[in-house]
């Protein structure tokens, strides 16, 4: 079976939203009223599309609908371009950074192939493209070169395999700008008083020391990482930036920079002023003086705290799973309209509003769960206008009408016409809290 039903694969994708435990084969064949086998197939051909998720539980197969987060959402969070393209590798998406790198409109870009915008930048996504092995797998990086408003910009691309959820695939291009660095990398080759003005002006911590480790430069991007100003540890030793192992490590590193040898991209712990300790990435080069001695090193210092903490998430999903299930306070996704309606919700809220089940509550109007009908608009106003809610007071009534208060923190995600189409949202309840304040007043 090659081609998928569009509305049975709605409804199956519909049905293990409302089941966010997940629903065994037999399970689903029943709710649908299906042959277990035709199931099956459409369940294997959505796994390989990656718009579901299947975990083994004993000896049966349990099948979640897939948590991914949108691109769409992803994009906005980073500071580098990033372009996603289809098969035919024409244009899907791009982030505001490709707008600002080439000042150009959103719509200058959308379903049009790279090669069409005229544009160096855009060229070196085609090269990028054009040089990758046809069966190869994962990302491909490339380091490439173009000019820009005059001047030489450098650029890491990265190409990333991507699925969409319609089953297609395509590409994501993400390209750090590598220009500081690499500007730094060439006057790693001339005295420190020709280059401690670049050194001054880049965005990335450098720290210069003497041969024996003590700091002799810091830059404005060291004093923000560290939270340290150049006073404070000029003739410090660059080990006290460290803790634990890390200090042995780092001397033991320091020794081979004295001899000549260049490091790059080694992880470590750090540690700020406050005592905060975070994972960084450094690359330590030697200052050669003019009789080839080394005089002392330089030390590129990039903060990874974010992408480990990334990487630990991924590794951690299923663990996050179970834990949003046993928490405490509910956790929910709705519709954003009007009426509203729960797509999803943990166990806790369940017991928060008096239901036994997603499915039970999917058919009940958001709306009709607040005592004022107002006060869904209200909140609805207030998320199109700021996008976030922060321990927002709502007066709700459970399935049994009993009235009851809860504290509300929300978050809206938005189309292109900026209209709220979903919020995710935690929910305490809080009844008990208003009571005493009330008898204590």
């Amino acid at each position: 079976m090659g081609i998928l039903d569009s509305e049975k694969v709605a409804k199956i994708k519909r049905i293990l939203k409302w089941h966010p435990r997940g629903m065994t084969i037999s399970d689903l064949s029943s709710e649908m009223k299906m042959n277990r086998n035709l199931v099956a197939k459409y369940l294997d051909m959505l796994l390989v599309s990656g718009q579901v998720e299947m975990q083994i539980v004993g000896a049966a197969k349990v099948f979640f609908i897939s948590r991914r987060v949108p691109i769409s959402a992803l994009l906005e969070f980073s500071n580098d371009p990033v372009i996603v393209t289809g098969s035919d590798r024409r244009i899907l998406q791009i982030n505001e950074p490709v707008t600002l790198l080439l000042d150009l409109p959103r719509e200058s870009f959308m379903h049009k192939l790279p090669e069409e915008i005229g544009s160096p930048f855009m060229q070196l996504i085609c090269t990028c493209s054009n040089s990758r092995d046809p069966h190869a797998t994962g990302e491909n990086v490339s380091d490439l070169s173009c000019v820009i408003r005059g001047g030489d910009c450098h650029f890491r691309i990265k190409q990333v395999p991507t699925a969409f959820e319609d089953g297609s695939d395509g590409f994501t291009f993400i390209a750090e700008d590598v220009t500081s660095r690499k500007k730094y990398e060439e006057m790693l080759r001339i005295s420190e008083a020709r280059y401690r003005g670049l050194v001054q002006s880049i965005g990335e911590a450098i720290i210069g020391t003497a041969p024996d480790g003590s700091i002799t430069s810091w830059n404005p991007a060291a004093e923000r990482l560290y939270g340290l100003k150049e006073g404070e540890v000029l003739s410090k030793q660059i080990t006290e930036l460290l803790s634990g192992k890390s200090r042995n490590e780092l001397s033991i590193i320091l020794e081979r920079v004295a001899h000549g040898e260049s490091i790059r991209r080694h992880e470590m712990r750090m540690t700020t002023g406050n005592g905060v300790v975070f994972d960084v990435l450094i690359s330590i080069s030697p200052i050669m003086g003019e009789n080839g001695a080394v005089v002392g090193a330089s030390t590129i210092v990039q903060d990874i705290t974010g992408e480990k903490m990334e990487q630990y998430l991924r590794q951690h999903e299923d663990q996050y799973r179970t834990l949003v299930e046993d928490l405490n306070v509910g956790i929910y996704r709705s519709t954003g309209d009007p009426r509203g309606r729960f797509v999803w919700g943990n166990t806790a809220l369940l017991n928060i509003l008096g239901y036994h089940s997603i499915s039970d509550l999917r058919d009940v109007p958001v709306i009709d769960i607040f005592n004022e009908p107002d006060g869904r608009l209200e909140l609805l106003e207030e998320l199109q206008k700021n996008r976030f809610v922060k321990n927002r007071v709502l007066h709700l009534k459970k399935r049994d009408g009993t009235p009851f208060s809860v504290s509300v923190t929300a978050l809206a995600e938005f189309d292109e016409n900026r209209n709220v189409v979903f919020i995710n949202g935690i929910v305490q309840d809080i009844s008990r809290i208003i009571v005493q304040n009330g008898l204590q007043k």
